[in-house]
């Protein structure tokens, strides 16, 4: 397989980009990369707000979940709120100060695509985004169908 398409699908010289881009935003913040990029998806994610759905995401095992949502806790950036229909779950809510941060992360996140999207045509991104979607879809199967074997 061709080198760049390998380091493109395990994302290496993206995830550098990224880490470089928002260690600024980390300490002028004190967080940590997994505490902002859990405030990203809650924002992202709408209903789905549970530690079991940034679980599902498979980026992150429990353990870092939990202490990164005790870190916000504390840090009023999130709280919990608990499922009126099942006690069990536990709905993590994004406060005030937390969205302010998440509009730069938004930002930040947009600049990145910007730079690495330049010079991809609009329908270089279609196919892009399209075989993007398809390469995920055979993942995600292919860890359903090991789950089941073992």
């Amino acid at each position: 397989m061709d080198w760049m398409l390998e380091g493109l699908l395990q994302g290496t010289q993206f995830q550098k980009l990224y880490n470089r881009r928002i260690e600024d935003l980390r300490r002028k913040h004190n967080l940590r990369k997994v505490d902002i990029d859990i405030l990203y998806f809650l924002f992202k994610s709408g209903e789905h707000n549970t530690s079991k759905d940034i679980s599902d995401l498979n980026l992150f095992n429990k353990g870092h979940i939990s202490q990164s949502v005790g870190r916000m806790v504390k840090q009023q950036l999130i709280y919990i709120v608990q499922d009126q229909e099942d006690r069990r779950c536990m709905h993590i809510i994004l406060t005030d100060h937390a969205l302010k941060i998440v509009e730069e992360i938004t930002k930040l996140r947009m600049q990145m695509y910007n730079i690495i999207l330049r010079g991809v045509t609009e329908e270089e991104r279609n196919v892009l985004f399209s075989v993007s979607r398809k390469v995920n879809a055979n993942v995600k199967d292919a860890l359903g169908n090991l789950e089941t074997l073992t």
